[in-house]
């Protein structure tokens, strides 16, 4: 498992993951997957964010993207 920290957040990379390539983005009480795309694009849901906490999910990966893609790369070829 890769994580990177992002303020509260925390980015997941999972090395027994699926496609399409994505980073798994956990809070307090609430994780959301997303997809490293250009921009950025939320997969799935679980828990419940508060209000603003999905679009600070988005943010998050979209500010650390290539360092996500490069974890993504090393970890699935």
């Amino acid at each position: 498992m890769a994580s990177i920290r992002h303020g509260s957040l925390r980015l997941v990379v999972y090395p027994n993951d699926h496609e399409p390539p994505h980073a798994h983005v956990i809070g307090a009480g609430w994780e959301v997957r997303v997809a490293l795309s250009c921009p950025p694009g939320l997969l799935t849901v679980a828990g419940r964010p508060k209000a603003g906490e999905g679009a600070d999910a988005l943010l998050a990966v979209e500010a650390r993207l290539s360092e996500l893609r490069q974890l993504w790369s090393e970890l699935h070829g």
